[in-house]
C-alpha cells in the first residue's frame, strides 16, 4: 500500500452538479503518477517546481521525506507527526507551505498551483494525500472517484472552476452573488477546518447566511423569547426559528464542552420549529462569525439586538446586505443596542460566545473591588431580536480503515446515511445548498397542494414533481456518489460490480471477460449522473415490487429474494496487504492464475509499484495492476 501523508481534503462533495459525462476543459483520467490535467507534459510551468518536492520523490511512495510538504507529517516510527495540514495547527506549524507559497504562488490566495483544483489535486491524486480522489475500481472511496474514463461512462462533479455554482441541477440558474461563483474544491470543502467530517464547508454557497425561503439556514430577524414562552404564540406556518433565553439547566447543557458556563448564566440559543408543529427543538448548528466592511463600518454575521424587530426594520436596510444601517441618528443609540463580537473580542468581556456550540451567554462578574458587573446579563435580558448566521455541521459516523497508519484515515459508515438516526438527512440538507429545489416541499410555498415543486422555477420555469430527499430512508447518497462514478465502481441490481462478474461461476460470478463485464455495466444514457448503480437499477433497491395496481413483479433473484441490493460503498472488498515493486530488470509476466502456464494478462515494466492482495503459495503474489487482479511470480516482486 502507498504510505499515507497529508490529511483529508476532498472526500465528500455535493450531489449531482454537472451530472454529465464530459469534463468541459479537460478530462481527468489518470494513467499513473500525477494526473495529466494537473501536471501536463510540456507545461511544467503551470506548477511551482518547489511545491511538489525535490525531484524524483514526487511519485515515489518510498521517498516520503523527499517531498517538502511532508516534513513533520509523520514521525520516525511511521506514525502521524505533529504537523497537521488542514486544521489543528501546532504553534510551531510548518503546514502553511503545504498549500501556499509566500512569494512565488501561481494563483490567488498564494496557492502554489494555478487553481484550488490543481493545488488540492497535487496531493490528493494518490501521491501525497491520505485520500486519493482519483482512485478507481475496488480502491475508490465511499465518495466515488474523479478518476473515471469517458470510455467507462464517466460522470463527475466538475470542480476545476470551469462551471459556476448556478449550473447545479435544481439550483438557481439565474442567481447572482454566491450562485455566480466558480465551482471548485473549496465550494464543498473548507481547507482550514470545518465543523463537519471530511472538511465539508461550514457555509456552502453562502447558505448559512441565506434565509430559509431561499434554501438557507440563516436565522434572520427572529424573536428572542424566554424559555417559558418557547412554544407559545406561533402558528405552524410561521417563525421557523426563535432565539431562546434560558438557563444552563433549561437548555440541558451538560458535559465538558459547557463546563466554563456558570450555572447562573443567562444563555441564548437558536431553536428550530419541528415540521408540521408549533413545538421548537434546540439546534446544534454553530454560529458563523466574522464581518464584512460596509460604508458604516463593521457588519457582523451573528448579532442580537436590544431593540424590537420593528425598530430594527426601520434602521436596517436588509436588502442591501447584512445590516447596512439607514435612518440612523444618535437618539436611537443603535451601537449600544447590538450584541456582537465587539462585546467579546474588544476585551470588555461583558458577554461570551461559544460559536462552535451556537450560543451566547453572560453572568454577573465580581470585580476586584467587590462590585458586581451585570452589563452582559442586562444586554441579554433586554435582547429582543436576532440576526444569526449559522454554520452547517455534518457527521458521517467515521470508522478507521483496517491497516491504515493512523485512525485519521477513515471511511464513513454508509448504512448510517439512511435509516433511523442516520446522518443522511443532514447530508441531503448540505447537498441542497446548491441543489436547492431537490429538498423543497409544498410547505415551502408550492401552489400545488400536497406536491413538491421547484423553488427557483427551473426546467423552463415550470413547477415539477421530484423524488424526495428529505427523509432518512431516501437521501442523496442513497443513489449517488459525491465525487463521481463510472463502470469501475457501479453495481447492477444484484449488487455485482465488474470484478464480481469476472469471477468464475464456482465463486459466484459469471466468468465473463473484462470487456463483456464493462459493456454490461455501462450506463445506457449519455451520462451516469453520479449514480452508484448502473442505468435505473438503483430504483430496484427500494422499489422492489411494482407500483402497478394490476401487476406485481414477483420475479426475484435467489440471491436477493426481497429485491434489495447492497450499497456499493459497503461492499467488503479485499484490501491490499502490502505495496510491491517490480525489481526485475525486464518486464515480468502478469497472469490470470498462479501458474507459469496460465494465460497472460500482459506484462509489467521494471520499477512499477503494485498493490499486493495476497499470496497464493510460495510462488505467486496476487496483485492489482491496471484495474485488473492477477498473479506475478514472487521472485519478480519485492515488498516495500
Amino acid at each position: 500500500m502507498k504510505k499515507l501523508s497529508l490529511s483529508l481534503m476532498f472526500a465528500f462533495a455535493i450531489l449531482g452538479i454537472l451530472a454529465t459525462s464530459a469534463f468541459a476543459n479537460g478530462t481527468v483520467n489518470p494513467t499513473g503518477g500525477h494526473n495529466e490535467i494537473i501536471d501536463p507534459a510540456g507545461d511544467v510551468g503551470r506548477l511551482n517546481p518547489n511545491a511538489n518536492g525535490t525531484g524524483s520523490g514526487i511519485n515515489n511512495p518510498n521517498a516520503f521525506r523527499d517531498v517538502i510538504k511532508s516534513q513533520g507529517m509523520i514521525d520516525n516510527h511511521g506514525q502521524l507527526g505533529d504537523q497537521k495540514t488542514h486544521t489543528s495547527y501546532q504553534n510551531n506549524t510548518n503546514s502553511c507551505a503545504s498549500c501556499h507559497q509566500t512569494h512565488t504562488a501561481k494563483a490567488r490566495n498564494l496557492l502554489f498551483a494555478d487553481s484550488s483544483y490543481q493545488t488540492c489535486s497535487a496531493c490528493h491524486d494518490g501521491t501525497l494525500g491520505f485520500y486519493n480522489v482519483f482512485a478507481n475500481g475496488s480502491k475508490a472511496g465511499t465518495a466515488g472517484t474523479f478518476g473515471g474514463t469517458h470510455s467507462g461512462n464517466m460522470s463527475v462533479h466538475l470542480a476545476n472552476g470551469a462551471v459556476k455554482i448556478k449550473a447545479a441541477p435544481g439550483g438557481n440558474a439565474n442567481g447572482t452573488g454566491s450562485w455566480d461563483g466558480q465551482f471548485t474544491c473549496a465550494s464543498c470543502h473548507a481547507p482550514h477546518g470545518s465543523y463537519s467530517d471530511r472538511l465539508l464547508h461550514y457555509n456552502p454557497n453562502n447558505m448559512g447566511l441565506t434565509t430559509p425561503d431561499q434554501g438557507g439556514i440563516l436565522a434572520s430577524r427572529i424573536d428572542v423569547v424566554d424559555f417559558a414562552n418557547l412554544n407559545g404564540g406561533v402558528s405552524v406556518s410561521s417563525d421557523k426559528f426563535r432565539a431562546v433565553r434560558g438557563t444552563k439547566t433549561q437548555h440541558a447543557l451538560s458535559g465538558t464542552a459547557y463546563e466554563s458556563i456558570p450555572a447562573n448564566a443567562v444563555i441564548i440559543m437558536v431553536y428550530e420549529k419541528n415540521a408540521g408543529s408549533t413545538a421548537y427543538t434546540k439546534t446544534t448548528n454553530p454560529w458563523l462569525y466574522g464581518y464584512t466592511t460596509t460604508a458604516n463600518g463593521r457588519d457582523y454575521y451573528s448579532r442580537l439586538f436590544t431593540v424590537t424587530k420593528n425598530e430594527i426594520d426601520t434602521i436596517i436596510n436588509w436588502s442591501q446586505g447584512f445590516g447596512t444601517i439607514r435612518n440612523f441618528n444618535a437618539a436611537q443609540n443603535f451601537t449600544n443596542a447590538v450584541i456582537d463580537q465587539n462585546d467579546y473580542l474588544n476585551g470588555s468581556g461583558i458577554v461570551s460566545f461559544k460559536y462552535d456550540k451556537g450560543l451566547v451567554y453572560a453572568y454577573p462578574k465580581t470585580n476586584a473591588d467587590g462590585t458586581v458587573d451585570t452589563r452582559g446579563v442586562d444586554l441579554l435580558n433586554n435582547a429582543k431580536s436576532g440576526h444569526i448566521g449559522r454554520a452547517y455541521a455534518v457527521k458521517l459516523d467515521l470508522q478507521p480503515v483496517p491497516g491504515a497508519l493512523s485512525n485519521v484515515v477513515t471511511k464513513h459508515n454508509v448504512s448510517a446515511l439512511w435509516g433511523s438516526g442516520g446522518s443522511g438527512v443532514a447530508v441531503s440538507q448540505w447537498c441542497t445548498t446548491c441543489h436547492t429545489d431537490y429538498l423543497y416541499s409544498s410547505s415551502g410555498g408550492s401552489t400545488i397542494s400536497g406536491s413538491r415543486t421547484s423553488l427557483h422555477g427551473n426546467y423552463n420555469g415550470q413547477e415539477y414533481f421530484g423524488h424526495t430527499t428529505s427523509s432518512a430512508g431516501y437521501t442523496c447518497l442513497r443513489c449517488h456518489y459525491a465525487h463521481g462514478t463510472d463502470v469501475e465502481i457501479m453495481i447492477d441490481a444484484n449488487g455485482d460490480n465488474i470484478r464480481d462478474l469476472q469471477k468464475s461461476v464456482d465463486l459466484g460470478g459469471k466468468g465473463w471477460t473484462r470487456e463483456i463485464a464493462v459493456a454490461y455495466m455501462k450506463d445506457k444514457n449519455p451520462s451516469s449522473a453520479l449514480k452508484k448503480a448502473t442505468n435505473m437499477t438503483g430504483c430496484w433497491a427500494c422499489h422492489n415490487s411494482s407500483k402497478a395496481g394490476s401487476l406485481k413483479n414477483t420475479n426475484r433473484d435467489p440471491q436477493h429474494p426481497n429485491g434489495m441490493m447492497p450499497d456499493p460503498s459497503t461492499k467488503n472488498e479485499q484490501q491490499p496487504i502490502a505495496l510491491g515493486k517490480v525489481t526485475f530488470s525486464t518486464a515480468v509476466n502478469f497472469r490470470t492464475e498462479p501458474s507459469m502456464s496460465a494465460p497472460l494478462i500482459g506484462t509489467i515494466a521494471p520499477n512499477t509499484f503494485v498493490d499486493i492482495y495476497g499470496e497464493s503459495d510460495e510462488t505467486f503474489y496476487l496483485i492489482y495492476h491496471n484495474n485488473t487482479l492477477g498473479y506475478v511470480a514472487k521472485h519478480a516482486i519485492t515488498k516495500q
